[in-house]
């Protein structure tokens, strides 16, 4: 696991964890082959939560990069 991903994964669940205005919020991150990422935190469902990050991830990364999904978490 690279230093990166370390870190998103890590303000992810910092911030799935501190955002009270849900019960149950899912947070995913998506990460390119080039290293791009993106991240979603406090979603109702993991469907929402995954397209954000994938448009997160998308918006940072060339054309020829895919971005996939890599984690996504249900938190309280």
């Amino acid at each position: 696991m690279n230093l990166k991903r370390i870190a998103v994964l890590g303000i992810a669940a910092i911030s799935i964890a501190s955002s009270g205005e849900s019960a149950f919020a899912w947070g995913c991150i998506a990460v390119s082959e080039e290293g791009s990422y993106g991240y979603s935190y406090n979603y109702d469902n993991q469907d929402d939560a995954t397209v954000r990050a994938l448009n997160e991830c998308a918006k940072k990364t060339t054309t020829e990069s895919t971005c996939e999904i890599t984690e996504c978490i249900e938190g309280s």
